[in-house]
């Protein structure tokens, strides 16, 4: 017997899992836990046991407990390690065990769940897949893994998260502030069928997210999906009754990407089950938002009734039990459905909820596939889209407008999202037409993409208001619409073909030429030196109605000194108008006054910048006298008609005090 014992002795070892902890290390950094706040660990303590053969007191059988300091703290990919090993041979055994505390900064509220990293176990020395999930849930059965609190009746079970990362769910029935983890060799012999070896495991952190009140617009981004399927009436070692279901979390919404529940096709009365935990409670408005699609084995879309989502608060039940059925026919989806394509359904429960239930039933005797593809399932903020008015558009003018440019009008308080941005969204009209339709109308030459800019060229005829609906879709395939209107007016009278300005000596001598004059009247030119204030300096008479190109010249015998801009008011007979692009020019230096000389019949101008500045302008004679004095702004000039023939001065004083004088004559 010693002899044998050891020669078993001898064949102990302990796996080297050092490529398994740096896998795990690079998958807890890339997770990211987003807005949520989130509380720690702060201490660890170890422990453990070694027993000893009771023929002798030289063999051991040893246990561990590595780096437990680093399972304090956020993720850092660095593990605490926890082994223990054993040898079991006829009547005499020899176990250990180890043990791992964690201890929270403040106490985590009775049946709220800490979530404790993990690696997957290892083991050596026997031949058992832990990938294997009725294996894998052994673990916890019988105690092989043991988790319990220091207050409370402690629960817990294996869940993932989007990643693919395993965790422990932790709860208990009373508010803790330790969790226990123990790893005990000698509870393991019955599953592993072997009482020689050793198994291993790798702690990262514990966390809970609880600490803080959910925002209103806050999302389960952080969620884990619960790997051991709730089944009753079904054998889970025929039917792989819930595959993948950390696919259900991953925010990934692809066809091929999904997590399947099922029954397959069981003669009897079954349930399947699969559970997503939320960090946090949701509130009451959130919607319960899920992905789907039909498995390619459910034939008969009438089982959809026995396929629901519920809400829970912990193990309670809360708000309406829904089937997939009523969903899919209350969006006028169920066709859609059974062409194997991805829709959303959405439904709120009214009531702040922690988790959120996928169960698929069978009928006795129905001997019917019955399952779901779940896409994505979440607990999600409805969508609140606003609209208003946008800027108006014109016949024949190239539009580009966004939609975030709107502001509030038609009982819309203007552009918003209540939840995320812009380009979290794609856009499309609704149920609009070029005729009146309940969603609207809007011309046929305009266009929505999906980023919200609503473009095209309005033709001649397309003029008036309109007002239209959009809709508004995040990636989750939830929606609102909003109410937009946007006035497009009339052609212009005049097609403008060039417009042009250069400076030729102390002049800036202004063209443009038309292609088509539709009741046009003039042309009425403006200069500003800042782009803001604008006064008109001339008009030009149009030719009212062409159909070819004619020419057009403007000269400004007095610019200012400095920057010039110049525009041109095009306006119709009916007063409608339009302005042309911006030409610049700049001058050094420049007149006070111009013409000069002045006739009777002409209105002397007076050149200035800023008429805000100007304390008052004086035209004085030869022999001293003030003949014309104002203190407004002269913007359409001084009439010359009154003055008599001769030799004047104009003085212009500024509010600052400062005077600029210039000659001029009266012919």
């Amino acid at each position: 017997m010693k002899s044998s014992i050891s020669y078993l002795i001898r064949k102990l070892g302990f796996p080297n899992s050092c490529n398994k902890i740096a896998i795990g290390a690079l998958a807890a950094m890339m997770f990211s836990y987003n807005s949520y706040a989130q509380e720690y660990a702060v201490s660890q303590t170890s422990s453990v046991v070694q027993g000893r053969l009771p023929i002798t007191n030289i063999l051991v059988a040893p246990a561990s407990v590595t780096n437990g300091a680093n399972a304090v703290g956020s993720t850092s990919g660095n593990l605490a390690t926890m082994s223990a090993s054993g040898i079991v041979v006829t009547l005499i055994s020899y176990t250990s065990n180890a043990t791992l505390n964690l201890t929270m900064g403040t106490p985590v509220p009775a049946a709220k769940t800490s979530y404790v990293k993990i690696t997957e176990p290892s083991v050596s020395g026997i031949t058992l897949d832990l990938g294997n999930l009725a294996n894998l849930l052994g673990l916890l059965a019988n105690n092989t893994i043991a988790v319990t609190t220091n207050a409370g009746t402690a629960s817990s079970t294996f869940v993932k998260d989007g990643a693919n990362n395993l965790y422990l769910a932790v709860t208990s029935t009373e508010a803790y502030s330790t969790i226990s983890i123990k790893l005990d060799f000698a509870n393991s012999v019955g599953l592993l069928g072997v009482g020689l070896g050793s198994i291993s495991m790798g702690v990262d952190y514990v966390v809970t997210y609880e600490n803080s009140p959910i925002a209103p617009c806050e999302a389960d981004d952080i969620a884990f999906a619960g790997l051991d399927p709730d089944a009753a009436g079904i054998a889970l070692t025929l039917t792989q009754a819930l595959q993948d279901p950390e696919r259900a979390i991953d925010g990934i919404i692809t066809p091929t990407n999904y997590s399947l529940l099922q029954n397959g096709t069981v003669a009897a009365v079954s349930t399947v089950s699969q559970t997503i935990f939320l960090g946090k409670t949701a509130l009451g408005t959130n919607e319960i938002v899920a992905t789907i699609s039909k498995p390619a084995a459910l034939l008969n879309l009438g089982v959809l009734e026995n396929v629901t989502f519920q809400a829970y608060m912990g193990e309670t039940p809360v708000g309406p039990l829904r089937n997939v059925e009523d969903l899919l026919a209350d969006l006028d989806l169920l066709g859609l459905f059974g062409n194997d394509s991805l829709v959303t359904v959405a439904f709120s429960p009214g009531v702040p909820h922690d988790r959120v239930v996928a169960t698929s039933r069978t009928v006795l005797n129905a001997n019917l596939f019955t399952g779901l593809r779940i896409h994505e399932l979440g607990s999600r903020p409805p969508v609140i889209f606003d609209g208003g008015i946008l800027t108006a558009g014109r016949e024949k003018d190239p539009l580009s407008v966004n939609l975030n440019v709107a502001v509030a009008g038609v009982g819309e308080p203007g552009f918003g999202i209540q939840c995320g941005v812009q380009g979290d969204y794609t856009y499309e009209l609704l149920n609009v037409a070029n005729a009146r339709t309940m969603g609207g109308t809007l011309p046929a030459t305009l266009t929505l993409s999906t980023s919200g800019v609503l473009s095209g060229t309005p033709v001649v005829d397309d003029a008036g208001l309109y007002t239209f609906d959009v809709i508004a879709t995040n990636k989750f395939g939830q929606a609102d619409s909003a109410q937009f209107q946007i006035q497009i007016d009339p052609a212009l009278p005049v097609t403008l073909v060039n417009f042009n300005a250069v400076s030729e000596g102390s002049t800036a001598s202004l063209s443009w030429s038309t292609s088509e004059e539709v009741n046009s009247d003039r042309f009425d030119i403006e200069r500003s030196q800042n782009g803001k204030n604008w006064a008109k300096i001339g008009s030009v008479a149009s030719n009212h109605e062409s159909k070819i190109e004619r020419y057009y010249s403007f000269a400004d015998a007095a610019p200012l000194k400095g920057a010039n801009l110049y525009r041109l008011k095009m306006v119709d007979f009916d007063g409608t108008f339009a302005y042309s692009h911006i030409e610049n020019l700049h001058f050094n230096a420049t007149s006070l006054v111009y013409p000069n000389p002045v006739a009777s019949t002409e209105n002397l101008t007076v050149n200035v910048a800023d008429w805000s500045k100007v304390k008052v302008v004086k035209v004085v004679s030869a022999s001293g006298k003030v003949v014309f004095e104002a203190s407004n702004a002269l913007l359409s000039g001084i009439s010359a008609k009154n003055l008599v023939a001769g030799a004047y001065v104009v003085q212009v004083t500024l509010t600052d005090g400062t005077t600029s004088t210039q000659r001029f004559v009266k012919l």
